[in-house]
């Protein structure tokens, strides 16, 4: 009987050994299982904190706040024009602080005073690029039949407000190219944004300022919809929007 009991109990304390092994198997498996679940993939973690994915807290959109932010502007300040009509998305603009103090000090005053000025801030002239522009075949003159308009290839606004009603000129002036923005005539505080290059300019136009690339179809975009009305009688010739569209200026 001895014998006996001996060799249960030497089964038994094997049997509970084996269960004990078992168990710390099974609880190892099922914390690698519900714990590798809430690990960050690396995807997930690659893009910092500019990922952005379906259910975050911009509802899966990116906003223009969010494409400013990984945007390479060169250290410039950026602002970005809201339309109180369609289209709803915003026009930015990389705003050259070092080039034109001036002009980046009065649109920061205009984006800090907005609730007393720039009441009347508008795009209403809507010039579009037409099918000849910079064409050879055509004399290289801005009216009367030449490649240079009209129409100017060009959309113009202005900042209005009761402090100042002109900008002085600053030194950078290169030739104007598409999508940049200046100071219309020779000093603000209307602005125009280049549709296309303008080589017929020279260097006369302070330019404070470029367009994001891929804003620039909503500004194309504006004068082949909109209704526009030719002034045949002025000199030069000019196009407007029929209907001015008023902007809210905000700093990204």
């Amino acid at each position: 009987m001895k014998v006996r009991r001996k060799k249960l109990r030497g089964t038994s304390a094997v049997l509970v050994s084996r269960l004990a092994v078992a168990s710390s198997f099974v609880a190892l498996l099922l914390l690698w299982i519900f714990g590798s679940a809430h690990l960050p993939s690396k995807q997930a973690t690659a893009g910092g904190s500019r990922l952005r994915v379906a259910g975050d807290s911009h509802g899966g959109l990116e906003t223009p706040q969010d494409r400013a932010e990984v945007a390479d502007v060169g250290g410039q300040s950026v602002i970005a024009l809201f339309f109180d009509e369609k289209p709803k998305d915003a026009i930015r603009i990389a705003v050259l602080d070092e080039e034109c103090p001036l002009a980046a000090e009065f649109i920061s005053w205009i984006v800090d005073n907005q609730k007393t000025e720039c009441h009347a801030c508008t795009i209403y002239r809507g010039e579009p690029v037409p099918s000849y522009w910079g064409s050879k075949d055509y004399p290289d003159r801005w009216d009367n039949g030449g490649r240079w308009g009209p129409p100017y290839a060009l959309i113009q606004g202005g900042f209005l407000n009761t402090r100042q009603d002109h900008i002085q000129r600053e030194n950078h002036r290169p030739q104007v190219k598409r999508g940049m923005v200046a100071w219309a005539g020779l000093e603000g505080v209307h602005f125009f944004v280049a549709l296309a290059d303008h080589p017929e300019w020279g260097h006369e136009h302070t330019v404070w300022g470029r367009v994001f690339e891929e804003d620039m179809p909503t500004l194309d975009m504006l004068v082949k919809t909109r209704e526009l009305n030719v002034l045949k009688r002025s000199n030069p010739v000019v196009t407007n929007f029929a209907n001015p569209m008023h902007f809210t200026v905000v700093r990204m």
